[in-house]
């Protein structure tokens, strides 16, 4: 474990001292939401006007409930025109607070999760992004489906680790979630119609369920968002204190 350790702790060091440089040669910016962009550096730049953007695999969308923080999703074109949404250009948000609650409230019954800021989000995905593994410390990517009428009441629900890379051979610990299947995009993305969506997350082993509110990993109001939140900002805390980190990639102490 030593190994992917040092290399986990090198990708780190690397990417500190490519920002130290970054942040020198440049003049700081005010982070404050109002604010449209991110400093150039930030890999995941984020326009707090913003509802849609449209990625290479999904739409990332985003809802700014009035509780505060903001509801995320990556939604396939199915789920798009689902949440009423224009698949064909990229929308703001709205100026009613209520039509926010809304949006954020669906959002999270696709697999949408609660963030308290969006640095949260930003900086611990670059880490997962540059290969460190977060297992149960990051929500996992919960991917839903609701069948049309005739085909009964109900959605499928299959889920993943958000992790790019996870623990080698030597490490005895095991994953909480198998990463995403290798043709999960080329699959998912085929899918047309929620029916078709249906079928693809059977296929890959995902669950039924009655209701929402009957599966764990998705929240039917935004208050149960921001309770789930809550769990995942206290974990992503951990990783943010260097001695749990050091102790979480080499494998040592205990971790619950």
């Amino acid at each position: 474990m030593l190994t992917v350790f040092a290399f986990l702790s090198s990708l780190l060091l690397g990417r500190q001292q490519q920002q130290q440089l970054e942040t020198q040669a440049s003049p700081p910016l005010s982070l404050r939401p109002e604010t449209a962009m991110h400093r150039p550096s930030d890999p995941f730049p984020f326009n707090p006007n913003a509802r849609t953007e449209f990625l290479p695999h999904s739409c990332q969308t985003t809802a700014y409930p009035s509780s505060g923080g903001v509801v995320l999703g990556y939604f396939s074109a199915v789920e798009v025109a689902h949440l009423n949404l224009s698949r064909t250009h990229t929308t703001n948000r709205s100026s009613s607070p209520n039509d926010e609650d809304d949006l954020a409230r669906r959002m999270l019954s696709l697999g949408a999760h609660w963030w308290p800021s969006w640095d949260l989000y930003a900086r611990h995905q670059d880490r997962i992004t540059s290969g460190i593994p977060y297992d149960f410390h990051f929500p996992p990517v919960v991917n839903v489906a609701f069948p049309s009428d005739t085909r009964g009441a109900g959605l499928w629900v299959f889920k993943f680790s958000a992790d790019m890379q996870t623990f080698d051979a030597e490490d005895r610990r095991t994953p909480y979630l198998p990463r995403k299947p290798d043709d999960w995009d080329a699959s998912i993305g085929m899918a047309l119609t929620m029916d078709e969506r249906s079928d693809v997350l059977e296929r890959f082993g995902g669950r039924f369920y009655e209701r929402v509110e009957d599966c764990a990993d998705l929240a039917g109001t935004v208050k149960q968002g921001i309770v789930q939140g809550k769990r995942y900002e206290e974990l992503l805390g951990r990783m943010d204190d260097p001695n749990y980190l050091d102790e979480w990639l080499d494998g040592s102490g205990r971790h619950c």
